[in-house]
C-alpha cells in the first residue's frame, strides 16, 4: 500500500502500476485522478474516496498477484509475519534478517532468489516493465519463504 500512497500523494499512477494487471492501467489512470480532484475540492468526501481508492487497488492488486496477494487483510498471523519480515529485508537489502527467524535452504535457493529480488528492485520509476518484473520477483520470493517456514516445501 506504500505505492498506492505515494500515486496518492504525487498524483503519478506509474508507483501503484506494476502493482496492478496491465489492462486495468487505465481503470487505475482514471480512478487515480478521479480522488486527486475530489480531495482537492469536496474536503467532505475525503475519506470515503480515499477508502474507495484502496479498496479499487486491493481488488486489482489481487487479480494481478493472484495466490500471491500481499494483502494483509486477508494472511493468517505467522504469514504476516513472514511477508513483513521479507518487506524489511528486501527494503534493507539484508539478507541475514530472514536466516535469523528461516533457516536457508541447504542449496541456498532462498539465497538465489532472495538475490535475484535485489537485482531486479532497481529499476526506474518510468520503466513500468521492469518494475512489473521486480513485483513478480519480490511476490514471488515472498510465497517461496512463507511456503518454507510454514513447511509446504
Amino acid at each position: 500500500m506504500s505505492a498506492a500512497k505515494k500515486a496518492l500523494e504525487t498524483g503519478k499512477a506509474q508507483y501503484i502500476l506494476i502493482w496492478i494487471p496491465e489492462e486495468s492501467e487505465n481503470t487505475l489512470k482514471n480512478l487515480l485522478e478521479k480522488v486527486c480532484c475530489e480531495r482537492n475540492t469536496r474536503r467532505d468526501v475525503h475519506d470515503h474516496i480515499v477508502n474507495w481508492y484502496f479498496d479499487t487497488i486491493n481488488r486489482l492488486h489481487s487479480v494481478y498477484c493472484g495466490p500471491h496477494n500481499l494483502n494483509i487483510s486477508i494472511k493468517t498471523p505467522e504469514e504476516k509475519t513472514t511477508i513483513f519480515l521479507v518487506e524489511r529485508a528486501c527494503e534493507s537489502g539484508n539478507f541475514e534478517e530472514i536466516t535469523t527467524v528461516i533457516p536457508d535452504t541447504p542449496a541456498g535457493e532462498m539465497r538465489q532468489r532472495f538475490n535475484d529480488v535485489m537485482k531486479k528492485r532497481n529499476y526506474g520509476v518510468e520503466n513500468i516493465a521492469a518494475g512489473r518484473v521486480y513485483v513478480s520477483a519480490f511476490t514471488g520470493f515472498i510465497a517461496f519463504v512463507n511456503n518454507l517456514h510454514s513447511g509446504s516445501l
